[in-house]
């Protein structure tokens, strides 16, 4: 699990990089706060689902349609955990605050691990079981 957990944790600073890049260009374009964390969380989805599964679940072959819904909802689920940070980070005064942003990336980071790995693939460990 100490493999995975770096192997997600890169993948995590691609994608925190890709998506937090993306927020501020568009803050810095006018966006408020939650259009912009939408955009950047948004934009990555996919390229997240991939290298998720290959690298960080080491899963081989083609995924499938229940996968990617889980996968989805995960990302949607983790995606209200950030709303609720930046919500709380908002309130507390920190609008327009990068850093409210980063607190919100990775209590969704956090949640998201947590759901990927004991709900979403599944395929490995299924197979495994079954031997």
């Amino acid at each position: 699990m100490k493999e995975q957990v770096v192997r997600f944790g890169l993948v995590g600073l691609t994608n925190t990089a890709i998506g937090y890049a993306i927020i501020l260009a568009a803050m810095l374009l006018g966006a408020g706060d939650y259009l912009a964390n939408a955009l950047g969380y948004g934009l990555g989805l996919s390229a997240a689902y991939l290298l998720h599964r290959r690298f960080t679940f080491r899963l081989s072959g083609q995924g499938n349609w229940r996968e990617a819904a889980r996968f989805v909802v995960t990302a949607a689920l983790s995606f209200c955990v950030n709303l609720a940070v930046l919500r709380a980070a908002r309130e507390a005064g920190y609008v327009g605050n990068p850093l409210a942003q980063l607190a919100a990336m990775a209590a969704y980071s956090v949640s998201f691990f947590v759901l990927a790995r004991s709900w979403v693939f599944l395929q490995r460990r299924e197979r495994t079981a079954a031997r």
